[in-house]
């Protein structure tokens, strides 16, 4: 049985594992505010994170949660969009978290299994890049919703013709 001091340590580096998903929604807000944009994050994220900081044995826990807490909100907007590239978003989002979900009960599930093949497919590293991905496609596909919404005219562009973003043009005021 592991030490109490070695389960913290251990805790501790699980923390900054999962940080960069609870923190990019933030920062991606925080860079859209200064240039007068708005990216609609809940408040529920910037709630929980102080609890994932004083409650780190519940961090997966605490973001499928969020998870699930933002799929009756995504799929209101999924049904009212009618941008077909939009929508591919969400279905990539959504598939990206099913996927991720997959992937880590399967390691959690078969963990002492897997780890006697001589080549080991990492579950729980799988489960932190899509949940990364899946992350970013829920923020953009909101991104794109809410600048519909305020009439900006948003459109979704293709980064090297893999990565999508969302190109946003404004109308000009005067």
């Amino acid at each position: 049985m592991p030490s109490d001091n070695a389960y913290n340590k251990v805790m501790r580096r699980q923390w900054f594992g999962n940080a960069p998903l609870y923190l990019c929604p933030l920062l991606a807000r925080l860079a859209l505010l200064k240039h007068n944009a708005y990216l609609p994050v809940p408040l529920w994220w910037v709630c929980c994170l102080p609890l994932a900081v004083a409650f780190q044995n519940c961090l997966q826990g605490t973001l499928c949660s969020l998870c699930f807490l933002c799929i009756p909100w995504m799929y209101k907007y999924y049904i009212y969009t009618e941008d077909i590239l939009a929508k591919r978003l969400a279905r990539l989002y959504f598939g990206s978290y099913i996927l991720a979900s997959h992937c880590w009960i399967f390691d959690w599930l078969f963990c002492k299994h897997i780890s006697r093949w001589y080549f080991n497919p990492q579950g729980h590293a799988m489960w932190h890049v899509l949940m990364g991905f899946g992350t970013y496609f829920a923020n953009a596909f909101l991104m794109f919703c809410r600048a519909q919404q305020l009439g900006w005219n948003p459109k979704i562009v293709y980064l090297v013709g893999f990565f999508p973003y969302v190109h946003i043009q404004k109308p000009k005021t005067q």
